[in-house]
């Protein structure tokens, strides 16, 4: 498994410049490698279907996207429509890999405070799937 996340190397570089401009200009600490956050948000949209973490891992896994949407809305336009582009990619993915309850499963777990849409969501089919229509794992 890569440790990069899945783009061309023109786009790995905006990336890069975007961690330094966020590590610079908005952050006040270090902060998670915009290309991180990436790699970890096309790792869940992949894996959303199948989900085998429990309901905790789930809610920190979408954390990064928050993460994400930060970065957009806080570095240059010209770079942010390139992290745009694919998060937007693995935003259909994971739609496509989960069902929209309007939060009623997810909000069991964590209390929400201006949620995204992707707190929305939750696993349709998997183990995680499973827990969360029957309070059981694997069955």
């Amino acid at each position: 498994m890569t440790n990069l996340p899945r783009c061309s190397e023109a786009e790995l570089e905006v990336l890069k410049t975007m961690t330094e401009f966020m590590r610079t200009s908005v952050w006040t600490g270090p902060g998670w490698p915009v290309e991180q956050l990436l790699l970890r948000w096309q790792r869940v949209a992949e894996t959303a279907g199948d989900y085998r973490g429990g309901i905790d891992d789930f809610i920190y896994a979408l954390t990064h996207r928050d993460a994400l949407e930060v970065v957009m809305e806080k570095c240059p336009p010209a770079s942010a429509d390139v992290l745009k582009r694919l998060v937007s990619a693995s935003d259909e993915q994971f739609r496509a890999a989960t069902q929209d309850d309007g939060g009623k499963a997810l909000s069991q777990f964590r209390k929400p405070s201006g949620t995204n849409w992707w707190y929305s969501r939750r696993p349709s089919t998997g183990p995680l799937g499973t827990y969360l229509d029957t309070g059981k794992y694997g069955t």
